[in-house]
């Protein structure tokens, strides 16, 4: 079984715990098995009382997480793990410790502090904003109230309702959209594929007519294959966006129904069933991203030299890495969600032996 951090990571959880036990004096409990995207649950307390007001926190340990400038450290993201956090509608934020100064800083992950970028969204932790005892009254603006419907705080409270399980299995259906995303976005790169092939072979048929870059045939083409470029392009884009949603919500239902329903039910075989049904996944992902290199480096051999396909060229290879990025990071999610599973499945496997 493969350790959930890495001792980097472990001091920044670390520095976390204690500035919530100690400067806010709240309650902070790991969750190594409610969520992927999650690595604890602060409750809001007073004399030692829960209050029963809860936010959910993401911790990024070291500064290589971030791109650090003078009045920011700023996180970059997929569109997976935008949505994914997203998509858990509870209050959650973003805890920043950088080991090297001791220094940790926080922001709230919502829909408001994110800014959308060429290829990821991005957002900004400000440095004058150190997570301690001064944060409280923020952090109280963005609890939980305590009629908050919630799958993961319900779960911290060590109940589940049967009824939460049918949305969930509703949008496990979302795994299978996604995969006609996929199949679109093949679609697109053999269309695309088929194209360069016929306008490599338009050049090859100029050169032997002895014509040149000026020659009006010749630049009909070069523009003709530049807007295919720049329309594939665009296509990919809104295939690979709408591919990343589908993705996120979908596997974010899948792993709830999954973990809840062992928690309804007390089956440890579901546990496993769904352990193998993820197996294959990293390495179906993995064939993808082997076809997207290959189209990669067709398009990267594509000529330079006519203006009219350098910008076109310039956006495809950018599109090609935002795929590469989504398609990373969705294999990274099945890895995580199978090795939640494989924790349960062992403590289940413990239990079973005492």
């Amino acid at each position: 079984m493969s350790n959930r951090y890495s001792s980097t990571e472990r001091l920044g959880v670390n520095a976390t715990e204690r500035i919530v036990l100690k400067d806010l004096g709240w309650i902070f409990r790991e969750q190594p098995i409610v969520d992927v995207g999650l690595d604890a649950i602060i409750e809001q307390s007073e004399d030692g009382n829960p209050l029963g007001r809860f936010i959910a926190i993401q911790i990024k340990t070291g500064k290589a997480n971030f791109h650090d400038s003078e009045k920011y450290l700023t996180l970059y993201v997929s569109h997976i793990h935008y949505n994914y956090w997203l998509n858990l509608e509870i209050p959650i934020i973003l805890v920043a410790h950088l080991p090297e100064t001791e220094q940790t800083y926080w922001q709230h992950i919502c829909a408001n502090n994110f800014k959308k970028t060429r290829k990821k969204w991005k957002i900004e932790i400000p440095k004058i904003q150190e997570f301690n005892e001064k944060s409280k009254n923020r952090l109280i603006n963005i609890l939980s109230n305590k009629e908050d419907k919630s799958f993961i705080f319900d779960l911290y409270k060590g109940k589940v309702e049967p009824d939460t399980l049918f949305d969930f299995a509703e949008n496990v259906d979302c795994i299978g959209d996604s995969v006609d995303s996929v199949n679109n976005m093949i679609s697109i790169i053999s269309e695309l594929n088929s194209k360069t092939t016929e306008f490599n072979i338009k050049l090859s048929k100029y050169a032997e007519d002895g014509l040149s870059d000026k020659d009006p045939q010749v630049k009909a083409s070069l523009k003709g294959f530049g807007k295919d470029l720049n329309l594939c392009s665009k296509r990919l884009e809104n295939e690979v966006e709408l591919f990343s949603e589908l993705y996120s919500e979908g596997f974010f239902a899948y792993e709830q129904v999954v973990i809840s329903h062992y928690l309804i039910t007390k089956e440890p075989e579901n546990l496993k069933t769904a352990y193998v049904s993820l197996e294959k996944i990293p390495n179906s992902v993995d064939v993808a991203l082997d076809g997207i290199n290959v189209m990669r480096n067709g398009v990267s051999k594509l000529p330079e030299k006519y203006a009219v396909l350098k910008e076109a060229k310039i956006i495809m290879l950018e599109v090609i890495d935002l795929i590469t990025n989504e398609f990373s990071d969705s294999k990274d999610i099945a890895i995580k969600i199978r090795n939640k599973i494989e924790l349960v499945s062992a403590k289940v496997d413990d239990l079973s032996t005492t």
